[in-house]
């Protein structure tokens, strides 16, 4: 059985805790919720992921779990902050051991920030982007099928109709041909089509780079808290994952409302093709609602208004003091009606924004339409959001109230309320980005190297005994062996003082090998030495004095100078010198002079030679 995990995630508003479990092997069953809990964060405690008062949110942390009676300690965090910076890139494909090198390479020209102070990750989306465009070519080949069977069927009943009906059916039909003109060219392959062919398979990947202190920040407060941190996720990434298992055929967005903000994904089968984030989340709308004049009052509750009434209807709506239990007189017919239209307007911003972006989409995907849009989260407690969204859009919206391969027990009564509200929680163990900060990776690598260390030390070890083990048995017949040659040298008769006259030579040996050393002289060389002198030193040099050491040979000489001039005279004679074995390297000349004799320029020097020892 899996171990027991938390998913956490810390915002501004509220906190979101889900025990759970995750089996990759079981598809329907694969994630199981044991217990969850929601709650308001501490005013002041967290400001944009950063969780600022350790103490007051701590205290409050601790004594939910407990109230709750969860009792894991090993955690995975999930990060809603706009401090951490996303962008999407394709590179060549490579392995995967590699990307992480390619990304560092580009990051300054991905985040216009100090790299030095941020932590990357990031996502696969897709491993060859040349799938995606053989997956759009099959949806587009299933759309011209579809449209030559209307064609079929359109002429099968064309008999049956009046001229006027056939007139306004050819026109709508010829209308039809001139949008979807690819039909024609079908058999023999759009131009679409073949450059698609020509795209060269390339990785789509989801970058992220996250401060490196808030990083920490949830290091520290794990470490406070006696934690064991898993992985650190980031907020869009959870979304995607858990979306993604709940993911239907063909083209479908998900809009996602959470407390602080809404994410709305596009994905095409299992594949995000596009995300944003907007800054219009449940207390957003919560806010117009108290600012309205409603939810002050004990008793009162925004939510349940939401919940239980439907707000959004075109219909003249009031609202009365049995039906919303408020304590205060009952609201007139009036301010009733103020109330739904502040909230219609309020959530019109959201759904200006997803249309925005489904506008940006179909820019870029003109042959390939939206099917549905799913709304999860917060948005499922809205009554009636789901016919709002639809007329304001124009698309059918579905409402996503349950979650595929998850399963909960009672004891996890907020998630079983509305499960899509913790998508988050259980997408972040299905497979997080996982920031870590670059000490940990370190002190990871360092410990490796240790626990590599020992390992080899180890079998080391083990070679060494068996080595031993295998000397020694070597080592008894050895032992025997040589008691036995002892013994029958010992059983030898002696050689008569041979041995004593060996040892004698040995010793005069020695003594005439010093004696010979000790009249070894350099001066030795002398004879060879001038000879060589003789044929490097220039023609026409005079040597004036020259004498011989145990170190080396200097000499004064005088040169004829040519009409190369005395530098060249110079670096001739060292040339010549420093080709002689005894000396190489070892020559120098000083005492330069240059002197003119009836007309005849002369080069007056001194050579010093040293001998190689």
């Amino acid at each position: 059985m899996a171990k027991k995990v938390l998913s956490i995630i810390i915002g501004s508003e509220c906190t979101k805790v889900c025990e759970l479990n995750y089996k990759k092997k079981y598809k329907n069953k694969g994630i199981r919720v044991y217990r969850s809990i929601a709650f308001a964060t501490p005013e002041g405690s967290v400001e944009d992921g950063i969780i600022k008062d350790m103490n007051i949110f701590g205290d409050e942390l601790r004594s939910r779990l407990k109230a709750a009676k969860i009792k894991s300690d090993r955690v995975i965090f999930s990060i809603n902050s706009s401090r951490i910076a996303n962008r999407e890139i394709i590179i060549p494909p490579v392995k995967e051991k590699r990307i992480m090198d390619i990304i560092k390479t580009g990051a300054s020209e991905y985040f216009p920030i100090d790299m030095n102070d941020y932590i990357l990750s990031y996502q696969i989306l897709e491993k060859s982007t040349a799938q995606g465009k053989r997956r759009q070519r099959k949806i587009e080949k299933a759309e011209r099928k579809n449209a030559k069977k209307k064609a079929k069927i359109y002429k099968k009943n064309l008999k049956k109709k009046s001229k006027t009906e056939i007139i306004a059916e050819n026109l709508e039909l010829m209308d039809s041909n001139d949008n979807s003109a690819v039909i024609e060219d079908f058999e023999g392959g759009t131009s679409d089509d073949k450059q698609t062919r020509e795209v060269k398979n390339q990785m789509r990947l989801a970058v992220y780079a996250a401060p490196a202190a808030m990083i920490k920040n949830y290091y520290s407060f794990a470490k406070k808290m006696h934690f064991d941190i898993l992985a650190i996720d980031y907020y869009g990434n959870s979304s995607y994952q858990a979306i993604k298992r709940q993911s239907r055929r063909g083209t479908n967005v998900y809009v996602q409302m959470n407390e602080q903000d809404t994410i709305i994904s596009i994905l095409r089968d299992d594949v995000l093709i596009l995300q944003r984030t907007v800054s219009y989340g449940l207390y957003k709308l919560i806010n117009v609602i108290r600012d309205l004049g409603y939810g002050h009052g004990d008793g009162e509750d925004p939510l349940e208004l939401l919940r239980n009434h439907d707000m959004l209807s075109n219909e003249e709506y009031d609202i009365t003091l049995d039906e919303v239990a408020v304590t205060d007189s009952q609201l007139s017919k009036e301010s009733s009606k103020e109330l739904r239209v502040g909230i219609t307007e309020s959530l019109y911003t959201l759904v200006g924004n997803v249309t925005r972006m489904l506008d940006y989409y179909k820019s870029s995907y003109k042959q390939i339409d939206i099917d549905t849009i799913y709304l999860t989260g917060a948005l499922v407690d809205i009554k009636g959001v789901d016919r709002f969204f639809s007329s304001g859009i124009g698309l059918p919206h579905k409402l996503l109230n349950k979650l595929h391969s998850v399963s909960s027990r009672k004891k996890a009564k907020d998630f079983r309320l509305n499960p899509s509200r913790f998508l988050p929680l259980i997408g972040a163990v299905i497979s997080p980005v996982d920031f870590v900060p670059y000490e940990f990776v370190l002190k990871k690598q360092r410990r490796s190297a240790v626990i590599a260390t020992t390992f080899l030390t180890l079998v080391c070890l083990a070679g060494s005994v068996g080595t031993i083990y295998v000397s020694y048995t070597d080592y008894l017949p050895a032992k025997k062996e040589l008691e036995e040659i002892k013994a029958e040298y010992e059983a030898m008769p002696l050689l008569s003082g041979a041995h004593d006259l060996y040892d004698t030579a040995i010793a005069e040996l020695e003594d005439l090998r010093k004696l010979q050393k000790l009249t070894e002289s350099n001066n030795d060389k002398i004879k060879d030495v001038i000879e060589q002198l003789e044929k490097r030193l220039p023609s026409g040099t005079i040597i004036h004095a020259m004498s011989f050491t145990e170190e080396g040979v200097t000499m004064n000489v005088t040169a004829n100078d040519d009409e190369a001039g005395s530098n060249a005279l110079i670096a001739k004679t060292l040339k010549q010198l420093k080709g002689i074995e005894y000396f190489k390297d070892n020559v120098d000349i000083s005492g330069i002079k240059v002197v003119n004799e009836n007309g005849i320029s002369k080069v007056n020097f001194s050579i010093t030679c040293t001998y190689v020892n």
